[in-house]
């Protein structure tokens, strides 16, 4: 198993599913899907500009996806993207919050920062904050607007660069 994060390249990839094989067609679809220039994603997926014509010209399916990369493609890698991101994100702060909680419930000392760390989280484990994160995460269809998420980032980078000027 690879050691390495998925990129977004990669993820973009995943939303191409006649090109699951990979190769250069799909690693260039990928760069463009992700928001590079045709001329970016040429260069990234090392591909020269008479190749990309050729595969236009001959293959349809590859011109309908590369059409599409700009619009409902690039659309949903930013959903999916945002989903990932928030759910991988919000994976490591949950077994953050668990190691110092857990370490405190075991009466291990905390050191100074833990235990400032632990004040901060305490008010993140309301009830409220419980049914929100079920909602974000249920994707059931209904209004986000009960989830503030630029007010919890905004809440988590505040807790951050306090943590780190003390």
């Amino acid at each position: 198993m690879s050691e390495e994060l998925t990129t977004t390249e990669g993820m973009a990839l995943s939303l191409l599913p006649y090109y699951l094989e990979g190769g250069k067609k799909s690693r260039y679809l990928g760069y463009v899907v992700a928001g590079f220039s045709t001329t970016e994603a040429m260069k990234l997926a090392k591909v020269h500009p008479a190749t990309v014509r050729r595969w236009r010209e001959e293959d349809e399916t590859f011109l309908g996806l590369e059409r599409q990369a700009g619009g409902e493609l690039r659309e949903r890698l930013a959903n999916t993207l945002v989903d990932i991101e928030y759910t991988r994100n919000f994976r490591l702060v949950l077994a953050k919050d668990f190691n110092i909680l857990y370490k405190d419930a075991t009466d291990q000392k905390l050191t100074d920062r833990e235990q400032q760390y632990l004040l901060l989280i305490r008010k993140f484990y309301t009830p409220q904050q419980l049914a929100m994160v079920r909602q974000l995460l249920s994707g059931n269809g209904q209004s986000s607007e009960a989830f503030d998420f630029t007010r919890t980032v905004l809440e988590i980078r505040l807790s951050k660069e306090t943590q780190s000027a003390k």
